[in-house]
């Protein structure tokens, strides 16, 4: 009778003990774990000057804009300023380029406006 009392203890013992166990693995013993730091995305590296003239040439779709006139001027004009040409704002393709994506520009109409540092710059003037 003495060993059964004392196999029910350990057993008793042994089962609370596992228990306890469990319950302070899930509980975290009262501390709240530290969550891992979520690593920022690798930024990609700036483009330089020339990059982003070969970026806007290859990739500009002025000459499809219904306010673009055929004369002898490099097209482009988010990056080289206003159009000596064109003179009449027809429609503006401006937020569908991938220029302006790629570069997040935010404004049109560049052809009559200026370039995109000069509408920055107007902006910045006006408040």
């Amino acid at each position: 009778m003495l060993n059964e009392k004392m196999s029910r203890r350990g057993f008793l013992s042994s089962a609370l003990a596992g228990i306890s166990f469990l319950a302070l693995t899930f509980l975290g013993c009262g501390k709240k774990k530290e969550e891992p730091a979520v690593q920022p995305e690798p930024e990609t590296p700036e483009m330089t000057e020339e990059q982003k003239k070969e970026y806007v040439f290859s990739n500009c779709i002025c000459k499809k804009c219904p306010s673009y006139v055929e004369c002898n001027e490099k097209a482009g004009y988010c990056l080289v300023g206003k159009s000596e040409c064109i003179k009449e704002k027809k429609g503006c393709i401006c937020p569908d380029c991938p220029v302006t994506k790629k570069m997040n520009l935010k404004w049109g109409y560049y052809c009559t406006g200026g370039s995109a540092m000069e509408m920055m710059e107007k902006e910045k003037t006006q408040g």
